[in-house]
């Protein structure tokens, strides 16, 4: 297959050429004319395939039991993340559904790849604007063995509030076994934060949402994560959970190559504008801008995909698409051992890539070199049954 655009955005810059893919890979890509085209993006852009490393559900499929467990779910949002440019991920689930996403993981899916498991929790300390603290469990190490062997190898990023008793036991118990701890959902002081980094911790979850942040006095948990020069940064860029001038100063603290682009999408994600449960006890209400809040006024994840953050980086900020691009797509490739095969347009390298319009929609997404999502064709991709089973009166 050969896809002729005037904007492939590569490893070493944007070029005016063609892309040409055998199999699963990236054959060459080259400005010189080489054959017939198959596919004429020119008037659109090619960018790598987006890797989404926290994301709850989207297009009405959740990673939630309460809402579903069954495989249809997984493949439905797989398909749903294509729709958004995303062709890897690990999906933000609950427990109870590990097992049925590590045996869809096995599969060829029909969306994007699920690259393994990112557990949020379940040892977390919620605090920050509008939070309210409903406890947490007691950490066990037979809980964390069982989420292993649920996830039958697949548990790649485990999340917890370093400051709870016997956190530390879990980070040597986790990293041990090859699996990433983050700092989430905390109350860290600066200090407590850098000895957790020193512990182990290598990843800090959507960073300044639900952590100690700066004040001149004291740097709070927030001060660690952009200090600190070794540990990988989530970020969330629809400037709903983190204002432009935030990032920009994120941006000045570190390389942008210690940032990673997160949707923390949550199953609303694409839905109206609405009141939805949940579960029973938990309903959020999205709004016309694209919050999703709980009752209190607390947020409650995003309804953004990562594209609406390029977007964001790219036009607000003005950050190069190159720059942008990477932090989406080959920075969480690096840091989640994919690097080699993903995460880019090189040769050799697997034909994950997306054709977006100037607007930043996807129309086109391929995974290994096979089309996953075509706009035209698939046009109802969002699952209407959510809306039937979790609207709110």
């Amino acid at each position: 297959m050969i896809i002729k655009c005037k904007r492939i955005v590569t490893e070493d810059g944007i070029v005016d050429g063609y892309l040409e893919i055998e199999g699963k890979k990236i054959k060459r890509i080259t400005q010189r004319e080489i054959g017939p085209v198959d596919v004429d993006a020119s008037q659109y852009r090619i960018i790598p395939g987006i890797f989404d490393t926290h994301n709850h559900g989207t297009m009405g499929y959740a990673m939630m039991s309460a809402v579903s467990d069954d495989e249809a779910n997984v493949r439905g949002y797989l398909k749903g993340l294509a729709s958004q440019g995303v062709t890897a991920i690990l999906p933000t689930a609950e427990f109870e559904l590990f097992p049925v996403i590590a045996k869809v993981s096995k599969e060829e899916n029909d969306g994007a790849k699920i690259i393994g498991i990112h557990s949020e929790g379940p040892y977390l300390n919620r605090v920050g604007e509008k939070a309210i603290d409903t406890g947490h469990p007691d950490i066990s190490l037979d809980h964390l063995q069982a989420m292993i062997d649920a996830a039958e190898g697949t548990l790649k990023l485990v999340g917890l509030a370093p400051e709870l008793e016997n956190a530390d036991k879990a980070i040597e118990f986790l990293t041990e076994r090859g699996i990433r701890v983050a700092f989430t959902h905390s109350n860290c002081s600066y200090d407590e934060a850098i000895a957790a980094f020193r512990k182990g911790i290598t990843v800090t979850t959507h960073t300044a949402n639900v952590m100690s942040g700066i004040h001149h006095r004291r740097m709070g948990g927030l001060g660690a994560c952009l200090l600190d020069p070794y540990v990988n940064n989530e970020i969330i860029c629809d400037l709903l959970h983190v204002s432009k001038e935030m990032l920009q100063i994120m941006f000045k603290c570190k390389p942008y190559d210690k940032f990673m682009m997160i949707s923390d999408n949550v199953p609303m994600a694409g839905a109206p504008i609405g009141r939805y449960m949940i579960d029973k006890d938990l309903a959020v209400n999205i709004d016309e801008k694209g919050y999703c809040l709980t009752d209190t006024g607390r947020l409650c994840g995003s309804t953004k995909p990562v594209l609406f953050g390029i977007r964001n980086l790219v036009e607000e900020l003005e950050l190069p698409l190159e720059t942008v691009s990477k932090m989406a797509s080959l920075n969480p490739c690096r840091v989640y051992g994919v690097g080699d095969t993903k995460g880019s347009l090189r040769v050799g390298k697997d034909a994950d890539f997306v054709i977006i319009s100037d607007n930043y929609q996807a129309l086109q997404t391929y995974s290994e070199g096979r089309k996953v999502y075509d706009h035209e064709i698939d046009t109802h991709i969002f699952n209407q049954a959510f809306l039937d089973v979790m609207s709110a009166k």
